[in-house]
């Protein structure tokens, strides 16, 4: 930030928090494979009565008075959102991530565990925010969420499979198979 002391802004928020933008552009970067690009930082110190928070992004995006807020609060601060959360869904044994579980000490057993629950975590995303959920939380008048009250799905399908008895249709397919039907 030494390069830029004019590139400053503050700003303060409704609830009092102060927000201290500063910012670089056109700063030199070389990646692992020696191309060269041109790169902005972004700077926010953020400051409530209760802490004080430090982020930092760098942008392709141009940086200036009028454009720094807009960068951080739309851009870096939604994405940090998304991927926090996300993480934080994988690392909770209620959302059964159970990430924090040692599975086993060998890296490619982890490697593989892991793998396999950014796909559950993938699946569980396009499930919530799918459409036919989201239409049957909307004919009972509520979210996903409040409808269910969880989206543990291995829950709900040991539940399925503990108190609900599936039709012989249900195993009309190749042995092993189990054939889910929409009759709509």
């Amino acid at each position: 930030m030494k390069l830029s002391p004019d590139n400053r802004l503050k700003a303060i928020l409704p609830d009092g928090t102060q927000q201290l933008f500063g910012w670089v552009n056109d700063l030199d970067y070389q990646d692992d494979e020696d191309r060269w690009h041109k790169v902005n930082a972004l700077l926010l110190e953020e400051t409530s009565a209760e802490q004080k928070h430090t982020f930092t992004w760098i942008t392709d995006l141009p940086l200036r008075q009028n454009t720094v807020c807009a960068v951080a609060a739309q851009g870096g601060r939604v994405r940090s959102k998304i991927e926090n959360q996300g993480f934080n869904l994988q690392k909770n044994p209620d959302a059964s991530g159970n990430l924090e579980h040692a599975y086993s000490e060998r890296p490619d057993v982890l490697k593989a565990f892991y793998y396999l629950l950014q796909i559950a975590h993938l699946f569980l995303q396009m499930f919530e925010m799918g459409s036919l959920l989201q239409h049957l939380a909307k004919e009972y008048g509520s979210s996903p969420l409040q409808l269910f009250g969880s989206l543990n799905l291995s829950q709900r399908l040991l539940e399925c499979f503990r108190y609900f008895k599936l039709g012989e249709e249900a195993f009309a397919g190749a042995p092993g198979q189990i054939r889910l039907i929409d009759s709509s």
